[in-house]
Order: C-alpha cells, then structure tokens, then sequence
C-alpha cells in the first residue's frame, strides 16, 4: 500500500514538471529569438570578401586571371547584412573605364569608384576603406587585323558532277582581335566545318565562324557559295617536248606522246584540243646520261579542266651526236 502511494506522488510529480516545461520551452525560444534579433540589428565593423566582376572592358585588352580578382573592404553595417555579404551578396562590379593601361599591369583607382561601390550594397552599410585601394591585374594587349576567311567544305558530289570555279566568301575576310601571341600566327580564319552528299547543283550555305578562345570578330557569319555543274572525262593524245636540249645533240623520245585523261565541263568538251597541253623533259634530268628515263612534266594546260593525269609518267630516250 505504502509502495503504491510512492508511486502515485512520484507519476503526479514527474507530470507536473513535464506540463512545465512545456509551458515554460515557448518563453525560452521567444526570448532567444528577440536575443537572435537584438543582436543582428546592432551596427558592427567588420571586414568583408567581394567578389570583383569586370565592366566596361576596353577594346584593346583581355583581362587575365579574373577569378581570383578579391576586393577587401571594411565596412559599418547590421548583423544581418554582414551574414547576407559573407554567404549570398558577395560580388562587387568594377568597372575598367578610368584604369590606366600603360604598363604590364593594369591598374584601377578602388577610391575613384567608392561612391558606385556603395550603391551597391544595402542602404545603411557605410564603407570605411578598400584594401588594397588600387586594384591590379594582368592582361593582354589586343591586336586588331584583317583576316582571310577559310570556308572548310566537305562536298560530296553526285557522278558526273563537280564544283565549277573557286568557293566565293561574302564577305572574305574580317577584322580580328586578339593578343599579340595568338595573332602572330594566324594567317586565316576557318568557318565551321560543312559536309554535304549527292550534292548536284549550286552551294549556297550560311557558315559560321569558327570560335578560338581570347579572339573576337566583327561578326560571326559568312555566306559561302560555289557553281556545281555537270563534268565528264576525255582523254586526248598529246605530244612531248625537250627543254634544255644543246643544239650540238639530237634526242628521241620512247614514245613521243602521253595519254592524257583529264575532267571537263561538259558543255566545253569540244573546245579542249590536244595542243592546249604542253607536256615536256628536261634534258638536264639525263645527269649526263646516267639516268636512262626522264620524268614528263606539264608546262600549261587549257582552263576549266581538273584532274589531269598522263600515261607514261616517264620516258626512255636515245641521245644522237
């Protein structure tokens, strides 16, 4: 009986402390977070990491190694906004308009750009100082010059079809800048690379150009165009001259002519002739007779024709005094 009552007293008394708690818990949480408040509103100085973002770039450089670009500044604000600088507003825009660019390093007066620098951030933040008050970095100095454009074509043409004439780029070249390093080597741009099949009548493509890092372009497209007409082969037999042959000797060709097989439009099939080749060998080839054949070499051939190839390639000889 006596353990009972024991009990009894010791549940009522482990209840009443519980219902307490929990009547006095929601005192404790309201009175931290009016602890919480208090102390984020008080004004602090202290000193805060930004984040530098680059504006008004001038043309004639590129900055180098931005990332790590920091603008320490100590400044008067609440607790809030200090918390809200250090985790989510940590970027300051700087801008490059005044900077002096006369040497290796650039150079940004901070102080020139307080005022825009305070407008950046909350209304009741004052900033004290920068450090340091001049900001530094690397770039490189742009060079701006003309280029050739270079239309990379990969055409597959139908049978009996080919491009007549040379690729037109509209417009041919453009004016390119770019640090000195990367220019000095570029002798032209290329547009992206094009590939087409069965391809049987005019090109007419819109190409962009190709990117390279640290470059940039008056504008990025070209137009590139190419006639494509019917072609077909014809091979005609064509007589080979001498050069270089003294007037004291006497020289006989094995044979005396080549095949020659070349591509022509066909419409102009019946204007190619035999002698709008010249095909020739050079005496001088023979080293003094220690050679015993001589390589036929092409001198001119007619416009319009592609492909060209002859049979034999070399020719035996016989020197008479």
């Amino acid at each position: 009986m006596v353990k009972s009552k024991q009990a009894l007293n010791y549940l009522q008394f482990k209840f009443l402390n519980k219902k307490k708690f929990r009547f006095f818990f929601p005192f404790v949480l309201i009175s931290l977070t009016f602890w919480i408040i208090t102390k984020l509103s008080n004004t602090y100085n202290s000193s805060i990491s930004f984040n530098i973002t680059l504006t008004d770039i001038p043309d004639f450089i590129i900055p180098k190694n931005t990332g790590s670009l920091i603008l320490n500044a100590d400044i008067i604000g609440s607790g809030v906004q200090l918390l809200l600088y250090k985790f989510i507003n940590d970027e300051i825009i700087i801008s490059l308009k005044d900077g002096d660019f006369s040497s290796d390093l650039a150079h940004i007066d901070l102080l020139g750009q307080q005022f825009s620098i305070q407008q950046q951030l909350f209304q009741n933040t004052t900033v004290n100082q920068f450090q340091p008050s001049i900001l530094t970095f690397e770039f490189d100095r742009l060079i701006r010059k003309k280029i050739p454009i270079l239309p990379l074509m990969d055409i597959n043409y139908k049978l009996g079809f080919e491009r007549f004439g040379d690729w037109v780029t509209k417009p041919d070249s453009v004016w390119v800048s770019g640090p000195s390093n990367i220019m000095d080597t570029l002798t032209y741009l290329p547009t992206e690379n094009f590939k087409k099949n069965k391809v049987d009548k005019l090109i007419n493509e819109r190409l962009r150009l190709r990117e390279i890092p640290q470059l940039k372009f008056d504008f990025s497209y070209v137009k590139v165009t190419a006639l494509v007409n019917r072609f077909t082969e014809k091979t005609l037999e064509t007589f080979v001259n001498i050069k270089n042959l003294p007037d004291s000797l006497i020289i006989k060709l094995f044979p005396q002519s080549v095949q020659t097989t070349f591509i022509v439009l066909i419409d102009n099939i019946e204007e190619i002739k035999s002698s709008d080749f010249l095909f020739y060998c050079d005496f001088n080839d023979t080293k003094n007779g220690i050679s015993n054949s001589l390589n036929v070499k092409l001198d001119n051939h007619p416009q319009g024709v592609r492909n060209i190839r002859w049979s034999p390639s070399k020719l035996d000889y016989l020197i008479r005094q």
